[in-house]
């Protein structure tokens, strides 16, 4: 049996997300942010990272457009790098989720220290898997906004030829499709309120949220951590579906979600 809290329009789960998912309706979009492999303690030890992930993402309640976008960091391991994310891939197109995007978290500036040679590490990766695709919003505002197109080359075919212009004459629209690349400071300040070992930016689930979900749609994190996904939806008005096994974080994440109820939407 699992603990079920429900806050304004998020629903929390205290259990395996493995024995939960299952009986759970359909979503529009998951945005998580999963253990990294092995690198932290997050109280509950993984003994097989790759069936918990792939596992726990194929078991999403989906329909046909349903995006799944799953934060990822480096692992670093005996001089090399661990692409434990291929298996992760591997799993998921092997259950027809296509490995539809895949996108950079820039954290701005690198940290201080020698990391062995290699460039102080200022990125994360951000998987986006799907079946089939769905319209971005368009959410970023555009610099050129009422500007007009002029003629200039487009996308170059396989010949290598520039193609037409498809908006020249018109004016340029007032929002534009973010970037591949998501650029955001990553979370310093909260560590020691919420005591998680990787909290992420609630601005870096935002823009996912924000671009893959409409303002009916629902949205779950099954490593719901200490809520920061769930802070997002509410600050956006989204509804929310967490999962976390951990009392002490899942407690947290009750706290800082309540507090984003409390304080009102942020963002139109």
């Amino acid at each position: 049996m699992s603990d079920i809290v429900r806050i304004g329009d998020a629903t929390l789960y205290l259990g395996d997300c493995l024995e939960i998912l299952p009986t759970l309706d359909k979503v529009d979009a998951v945005v998580t942010s999963p253990p990294y492999g092995q690198q932290r303690d997050y109280g509950a030890k993984i003994k097989d990272w790759r069936a918990l992930v792939s596992t726990a993402l194929l078991k999403t309640p989906s329909h046909e457009t349903t995006q799944i976008l799953c934060n990822l960091g480096l692992i670093h391991k005996d001089g090399r790098v661990i692409r434990y994310w291929d298996d992760l891939i591997s799993d998921m197109e092997s259950g027809m989720w296509r490995l539809f995007g895949w996108y950079v978290w820039d954290k701005i500036d690198g940290m201080g220290g020698h990391w062995a040679g290699r460039l102080a590490p200022s990125h994360e990766w951000v998987f986006h898997f799907n079946m089939e695709s769905r319209p971005a919003n368009k959410t970023y505002f555009s610099k050129l906004a009422g500007l007009v197109h002029r003629s200039n080359p487009g996308l170059r075919g396989k010949d290598g030829k520039a193609k037409g212009y498809a908006h020249e004459g018109r004016e340029v629209q007032a929002f534009k499709v973010p970037d591949s690349v998501i650029r955001v400071h990553p979370e310093r300040q909260n560590y020691h309120a919420t005591e998680h070992p990787a909290v992420f930016p609630v601005l870096l689930p935002r823009v996912l949220i924000e671009t893959y979900t409409d303002s009916d749609g629902v949205c779950l994190d099954p490593f719901m951590g200490s809520g920061t996904t769930g802070v997002a939806c509410a600050n956006l008005g989204r509804k929310f579906i967490g999962i976390e096994i951990e009392r002490k974080y899942f407690d947290i994440a009750c706290e800082r979600i309540e507090a984003a109820y409390a304080q009102g939407r942020l963002f139109a």
